[in-house]
C-alpha cells in the first residue's frame, strides 16, 4: 500500500476533523432543541395537571353540599317511615273510635 504524501495527509486530516466538528456541533444543537421543547411540554403538563387537581379540590368541596351520603339517606327514610307507621296506627286508632261511636263496622 502506497504512503499518501504528508500534505495529503494534513489535508484529509483536517477536512475529517471538521466534518466530525460539524457532525458534533448539529447534534448538540438538535439535542439542545429537543431538551428545550421538553421543558415546554413539561410545563405544559405540569400546568394541566395544577388545573385537574383544583378542579378535583372544588369537586370534593361541592359534594357535601350537592349530593347525600348513602347512609345519611337511609337514616332520614327510616325516620321518615317511622313517623308514618305512627300516624297510620293513629289513624287506624281514630277510625275503630268514630265506628264505636257511629255504631258502624269494626
Amino acid at each position: 500500500m502506497e504512503q499518501l504524501p504528508p500534505s495529503l495527509l494534513v489535508a484529509a486530516l483536517t477536512i475529517t476533523i471538521s466534518f466530525l466538528s460539524a457532525a458534533v456541533g448539529i447534534i448538540g444543537y438538535f439535542l439542545r432543541d429537543i431538551k428545550s421543547s421538553q421543558k415546554e411540554k413539561d410545563s405544559t403538563q405540569d400546568k394541566a395537571i395544577q388545573d385537574v387537581k383544583d378542579d378535583l379540590a372544588d369537586f370534593k368541596a361541592m359534594i357535601p353540599v350537592k349530593y347525600v351520603q348513602r347512609d345519611d339517606f337511609i337514616r332520614v327514610v327510616a325516620g321518615l317511615d317511622a313517623k308514618i307507621d305512627k300516624m297510620y296506627s293513629e289513624v287506624g286508632e281514630i277510625n275503630k273510635n268514630l265506628n264505636k261511636l257511629i255504631g258502624g263496622k269494626q
